[in-house]
């Protein structure tokens, strides 16, 4: 028993009990500040710095699109200048977004593996275990502490880069659903700030050695930073329709975004395009070559294309359905931090502190 326990010893039991949890929840969170207070004050100021540049530069965007008339500015115009090149303002939304891709990472692997594994490496679960505190509670109040700390940084930085990705799309035509834009919107960084927190803890607990949980950490985010561009244009059947043939078929497409919407997904498709004449049957390739040679040029191939009225097919996904794919991959987060938090619960519970 600590020597808090026996502080008041005519106290009546529930108030020893109420003074006894205030003060070990006190401690909690001055132990943690003590221990992990240089990676507490690193993410707060690497947020309000990131912030403050993402909302510096969506307000120089927001500028150049109100001048273009809220639209994409022609190439030729003089706002195109501070847009393009290595250091424009397109380029610094790209590195921007780039970086919020990666915070879920480093929460993990700063926040989240030395939770449980500095302790293991130090053995100071032998001094905190041994008090009158649950290991369980133990756990419960750090996360809990760490798990305010990620939602504040991740709704913040959620908060910026959805506003800077909608701007940034609007100067560059692209689309909000398209590649890494469709990733740090929404409420996606926040929740997959908080799943890798989980992760990172559940990895160092499962390790007890920092080093290896940050490498497995590491391996385990480029993995399905890898998978879900190519597994989420696929949550739900796409569309189709039929366009005409020769004009481009990419989600950034001024042609195809006037006839489909803003914001959609081309899902595209294997092999070449199947072109369809004007009654919707398939015509061959060879077909095309004799009738609209492609050996004349790009321009004059299309317009031999339309003069036939040929069509293409093209599957798609329209940008109303953006939030329920938003839903749909932060469902898989949560379930994976949920297993997470369950391996967590269940390593720290059957711990023996004569192991360290």
């Amino acid at each position: 028993m600590s020597t808090l326990t026996h502080s008041h010893p005519g106290a009546p039991a529930a108030g020893r009990n109420r003074d006894r949890g205030g003060a070990r929840l006190i401690d909690l969170v001055w132990l943690t500040w003590r221990q992990h207070r240089s990676a507490i004050i690193a993410s707060l100021t690497l947020t309000a710095v990131a912030c403050g540049y993402m909302l510096y530069v969506a307000a120089r965007i927001t500028a150049i699109n109100q001048t273009c008339g809220n639209a994409q500015c022609p190439s030729d115009a003089p706002q195109a200048a501070a847009l393009d090149g290595t250091f424009g303002l397109v380029s610094l939304w790209t590195y921007l977004t780039y970086g919020v891709t990666f915070l879920p990472l480093l929460i993990g692997v700063f926040l989240g593996t030395p939770l449980l594994a500095r302790e293991h490496e130090q053995r100071t679960l032998l001094l905190a275990w041994s008090q009158d505190i649950t290991p369980q509670r133990w756990l419960w109040t750090k996360l809990a502490l760490f798990g305010a700390l990620t939602v504040a940084v991740g709704a913040a930085v959620s908060a910026c880069a959805d506003h800077l990705a909608n701007v940034a799309t609007i100067a560059t035509g692209g689309s909000l659903f398209y590649g890494i834009a469709f990733l740090v919107t929404g409420a996606v960084p926040l929740v997959e700030s908080v799943v890798w927190l989980a992760v990172g803890v559940a990895l160092g607990a499962a390790y007890r050695r920092v080093l290896p949980a940050i490498f497995t950490a590491l391996m385990g985010y480029i993995a399905v930073y890898l998978v879900i561009p190519a597994v989420y244009p696929t949550f739900t059947t796409p569309l189709t329709t039929m366009v005409p043939a020769g004009i481009s078929t990419s989600s950034d497409s001024p042609s195809l975004v006037a006839r489909l919407g803003a914001n959609i997904l081309v899902t595209g498709q294997s092999g070449p395009a199947t072109y369809y004449d004007a009654s919707g049957h398939a015509v061959s390739h060879a077909t095309i070559q004799t009738l609209c040679p492609s050996g004349n040029g790009l321009s004059t191939t299309v317009q031999c294309l339309a003069q036939h009225h040929f069509t293409t097919l093209v599957h798609y996904q329209p940008g109303s359905r953006i939030p329920e794919f938003h839903l749909i991959l932060i469902s898989g987060y949560l379930g994976l931090g949920a297993i997470a938090v369950a391996v967590v619960w269940w390593l720290v519970r059957h711990t023996s502190l004569s192991v360290g």
